[in-house]
């Protein structure tokens, strides 16, 4: 692959053991929503299956799966290249997101209303204030991973007690390209996201449907706002 990011394959015991299809999606997939594999570079079938000791058959099954979650595109003359995230690609994800989240927020909001305790919700939130916690031991680039990490953790929660299977196929690969989205814009205020998940992670466990519903749209409409000038800054 032609890329000047890091793209070193696995090591150790993990550099030797075959991998399927649905591992090699998850390694390229990762890298790319981290940005070690940033848009527009190449991903030769040759190549990749070197740095990760692979036969080209899981690559093969891996990039349509890659292609479809818009990962990835495949070009003439070029083969599989890393698709950028357009700013009307961004528009539309946050499109999606006001209509999904919010509904899963409402739904986890009943479940607890119900009686679900709302445990696994709790752990996620309270990862997710560890994150934010400035810690001196941690570079900033890994601070940044473990928010993005702690805070995909925590609305996958919110999808998980929604209690909704329908939902919780849908959202994965809105998960990954929100990730994704993460990395690519970071200038944000992380505390001040910390408290729109600890409100409505209140909302949700309180059983409050409404308020949970209407703190998940207005968290989105935040990211939103915060988010889209900062990518068309950086398209100029």
């Amino acid at each position: 692959m032609q890329s000047n990011a890091d793209v070193s394959g696995p090591t150790g015991d993990d550099a030797v053991k075959p991998l399927r299809g649905d591992a090699v999606y998850e390694w390229v997939r990762d890298r790319i929503i981290d940005g070690r594999l940033p848009p527009g570079s190449r991903i030769r079938e040759r190549d990749l299956a070197e740095e990760i000791r692979v036969s080209r058959v899981p690559i093969r099954e891996a990039f349509p799966r890659l292609e479809a979650e818009g990962y990835i595109r495949t070009l003439p003359r070029r083969g599989a290249v890393v698709a950028p995230m357009a700013i009307s690609d961004v528009r539309e994800l946050f499109d999606v997101r006001a209509s999904l989240e919010v509904l899963a927020a409402r739904l986890a909001a009943m479940q607890c209303a119900a009686g679900a305790a709302g445990d696994e919700l709790r752990t996620a939130l309270e990862r997710a204030e560890r994150a934010v916690v400035a810690d001196p031991a941690r570079t900033p680039e890994a601070q940044n991973q473990e928010i993005a990490d702690a805070t995909s953790a925590f609305h996958e929660a919110i999808v998980e007690l929604s209690g909704n299977a329908l939902l919780r196929d849908l959202m994965p690969p809105i998960s990954g390209r929100v990730k994704r989205l993460f990395h690519l814009a970071n200038e944000r205020d992380d505390l001040d996201l910390h408290r729109e998940h600890r409100d409505l992670c209140d909302a949700i466990l309180r059983g409050q449907g409404e308020r949970a519903a209407a703190l998940a749209l207005a968290h989105v409409e935040h990211s939103r706002a915060e988010t889209l000038p900062l990518l068309e800054r950086s398209a100029e």
